[in-house]
């Protein structure tokens, strides 16, 4: 299996489990986690109260991460030598299922949180761009390469543009130099730097925050910003006025204002102090309802 999933309390896990092949992107690992995120898009919001956890329900967060010492070596050369054989038309559409995958990671209703522990190249950058928050050790290192394998950062660039300005984007997708993580951390590439035997503390300290919140609201957070990246400021009024009222006036604020005037927490946060990752995942494997 080039993907593991594995649930952890509330949180799901998901390993890119290629190890021998830097964790690179084949059209299998791709079309596996295109179809993961999108089931998952399905999955109704799990309700503010506590539920049966055999019931089906989206997790209330995602962690991504790999196997081994690279995050992500970007796409499988081999398969890009062969398409550079076919046709033009097969190109396309192998290119277009490959970014379908990238957005159906972006545009899940669920926060991602990728856990960058080594390399990530190319299309590595452009799965951890895809996701909400990005937490890398300070030993990982990352570089866009197309160009010097004489290729372009196609389908990845519009969530890499999304977290770092145009000029960046030149400058690195020109060069293909390496990038420092302290130096992508500046970037907004990275959102927290770890030493690495801090890293599962501080993904840790991520997903507590997460489970803070609610599900609903980070669904409807998502498509708050989608909808202000496609609507800018001017178009925004009516479209963010009706977000705030459906989501005030929604099962999941009201549960939780009635429980903040009663000076008690919200009802989905009583076990979230003490949600932990940990190396290996327990129940490695399990499917998704």
């Amino acid at each position: 299996m080039s993907v593991r999933t594995a649930s952890r309390g509330p949180v799901l896990i998901v390993t890119l489990d290629r190890p021998a092949a830097h964790n690179a992107l084949d059209a299998a690992t791709a079309g596996t986690l295109k179809e993961l995120f999108e089931r998952l898009a399905f999955l109704p919001a799990p309700p503010p109260a506590p539920h049966d956890p055999a019931a089906p329900a989206r997790p209330r967060a995602i962690v991504l991460r790999a196997e081994g010492p690279t995050f992500c070596a970007g796409a499988d050369l081999s398969e890009m030598q062969a398409l550079g054989r076919a046709g033009f038309d097969e190109n396309v559409a192998a290119a277009t299922a490959l970014g379908r995958m990238f957005r159906a990671v972006r545009l899940c209703p669920v926060p991602v949180v990728a856990r960058v522990q080594g390399p990530a190249f190319g299309g590595g950058v452009g799965l951890l761009a895809a996701c909400d928050i990005v937490v890398a050790s300070s030993r990982a290192r990352f570089a866009f390469t197309e160009a010097r394998l004489g290729i372009v950062a196609g389908v990845i660039a519009p969530l890499v543009t999304a977290r770092i300005h145009e000029a960046a984007c030149r400058h690195w997708f020109l060069t293909g130099d390496e990038i420092a993580a302290r130096e992508a951390l500046r970037l907004g590439l990275v959102d927290r730097l770890a030493e690495p035997g801090e890293l599962d503390a501080e993904v840790t300290r991520v997903v507590r925050s997460l489970l803070r919140g609610g599900a609903a609201a980070h669904a409807r957070i998502k498509q708050l910003l989608e909808g202000l990246d496609s609507l800018g400021f001017e178009g925004s009024l009516d479209f963010t006025a009706r977000a705030l009222a459906e989501a005030r006036t929604g099962a999941e604020a009201q549960a939780a204002l009635a429980a903040f005037l009663g000076k008690q927490p919200a009802p989905w946060t009583a076990d979230a102090g003490a949600w932990t990752l940990t190396d290996e995942p327990a129940g490695s494997g399990g499917e998704i309802a």
